[in-house]
């Protein structure tokens, strides 16, 4: 074994000790007392008595709505022997001694009569869940369009519209990769354990409460009402504190708010993180307070999930998109923009980002040159572009970006200038910015276009990959899927960038450093 070789997987052991080290160490100085750790959940109506305000808040969220027993009150499709009919199949909802259920094919093919047991979110979309043997269940592949008839709603629909499911196919509603105990479930209720069990290939999936409660943002709560009653000094008994702490306060020069001090704690937004990230789980402990990738393996800018400029493609939902953005990096969370108990934005339309951009500043045509009023003069219109998803559900992209249409011809990338001007060419709208800000928009250098290079097998791939590795004022998701790309370019620079990425602060660049190695080089003394 060569010494270079000897260097390098000693390396990576002291780094994975330290990586290890350091998240234990994060996790015994995060705020909470220790009896706190070994509390038991109590249920939300134990907090609603001392937090009426927010509980009231949270009555008819789609946290509190995110599933529900099927019953006259919770389930909103057409149950009035309603047909629906997909490729060919006719399938029948109907109620019958106060039980919904429908008629539908099933894992043969056949049709089958199915009593619906639990609702599965409620706006623009409510899905039905259908109890099978081993103690699964399966979401309906068609599902309810909750929106008003005059937006289109108040009809059944499929979740694949273009393609012909049948049964066999793994996206059949039916199949293994649609059961919710695994796919869906921990994101919906609250202290849930899927307890799989190998040997009769069944579950036996429990909560503490069917819906997303008080404890599955706050952890257990016993310590905490233990506290409450003055029974014991518990630091509060809260696993985890979500309050990031410091103020904001516009600059007169910039016109946009800046905090008073660092943000102490990310404990809030890697508590959302979870449920909010498109991501794999390799430990279903308690999750909240923890750093997200102790628990959980993020999406990364990879090609089909992301574009390469990191604007949404896939269903990623908002953590990934989110970190990439300048709003992440100043201190922004989640609490800033969206009640934490109702999940209603602070403020509607423009108001929301006047909180902290200066209206006389940026909600004015001098700023966005659109008419007063229109489309285009909302702010997430040029900076949160949507993407549909699940048919009928518009998502915006939480990286908060300038809109880069220079930059999408050569990335394959979407803008949010085409997206409502979808009859002319990118270079329209290029040359436009170009008139409104100059020409210097065009000479800001993006991450996108090493991810690009890396993805195509462009010339100068590995060296451009390598720089974006090591550059600490990219977003570290940007840096991470940087170091996964160059595992396809074994060189000197790819040796260099991981090296130097083992060490860094950042735990998901140190991640991407791990996933790049198979692009060290051969032995070579």
């Amino acid at each position: 074994m060569s010494p270079m070789v000897r260097f390098v997987i000693l390396l990576l052991a002291a780094v994975i000790s330290f990586v290890a080290i350091l998240f234990a160490w994060r996790m015994a100085s995060r705020p909470g007392s220790p009896e706190a750790a070994e509390a038991t959940y109590v249920g939300g109506e134990a907090c609603a008595a001392c937090h009426a305000r927010e509980h009231k808040l949270w009555i008819g969220s789609h946290h509190d709505l995110a599933m529900q027993l099927a019953d006259e009150a919770s389930v909103l499709g057409n149950f009035d022997d309603a047909t629906f009919t997909y490729y060919g199949v006719q399938s029948t909802f109907f109620e019958r001694d106060g039980l919904f259920s429908v008629r539908t094919d099933g894992p043969d093919g056949k049709l089958h009569d199915y009593e619906i047991a639990y609702t599965f979110g409620v706006y623009p979309l409510q899905q039905y869940l259908i109890g099978f043997p081993g103690g699964r269940y399966q979401p309906l592949g068609i599902a309810w369009d909750s929106r008003p008839a005059a937006a289109g709603g108040q009809r059944w629909f499929h979740l694949y519209p273009d393609e012909a499911i049948g049964s066999g196919d793994e996206l059949h509603w039916t199949a293994p990769n649609q059961t919710w105990n695994f796919m869906c479930a921990a994101c919906h209720s609250t202290n849930l354990k899927k307890n799989y069990d190998l040997e009769t290939d069944s579950y036996n999936t429990t909560w503490s409460e069917i819906n997303v409660s008080c404890e599955a943002c706050h952890g257990p709560g016993s310590a905490h009402v233990e506290w409450a009653a003055g029974g014991a000094d518990l630091d509060n008994g809260l696993i985890v504190h979500l309050i990031p702490g410091g103020e904001w306060s516009f600059e007169t020069a910039t016109g946009t708010a800046r905090l008073s001090s660092p943000r102490g704690s990310h404990a809030q937004i890697e508590t959302c993180a979870p449920c909010h990230s498109r991501r794999s789980a390799v430990d279903e402990r308690q999750t909240q307070g923890h750093l997200l990738l102790q628990n959980y393996r993020l999406a990364l800018l990879t090609e089909g999930m992301y574009y390469a400029d990191g604007q949404i493609e896939d269903e990623v939902y908002v953590y990934g998109s989110f970190l990439q953005g300048k709003m992440y990096h100043a201190g922004v969370t989640c609490s800033d923009c969206h009640d934490p108990h109702s999940l209603r934005t602070r403020a509607a339309g423009n108001a929301l980002c006047t909180r902290c951009h200066l209206s006389t500043r940026f909600d004015t045509p001098t700023h966005h040159f659109h008419s007063e009023g229109s489309t285009g003069a909302a702010c997430v219109s040029c900076h949160m572009p949507t993407r549909t998803y699940m048919v009928i559900d518009p998502r915006l992209d939480h990286s908060i970006r300038v809109p880069r249409p220079d930059l999408s011809a050569r990335l394959e990338a979407p803008n949010a200038c085409n997206g409502c001007h979808d009859d002319r060419s990118s270079d329209w709208a290029a040359r436009t910015i170009e008139t409104w800000y100059g020409a210097q928009r065009r000479d800001e250098p993006h991450f996108g276009e090493a991810l690009q290079a890396g993805r195509t097998g462009a010339p100068g791939a590995a060296a451009a990959l390598a720089r974006l590795a090591t550059d600490r004022g990219a977003p570290g998701i940007a840096r991470s899927s940087a170091l996964a790309l160059l595992r396809a370019y074994p060189s000197r620079d790819a040796l260099r960038a991981i090296q130097r990425s083992l060490g860094d602060p950042d735990p998901l660049v140190r991640l991407g450093a791990l996933d790049g190695t198979p692009a060290l080089p051969p032995d070579d003394p």
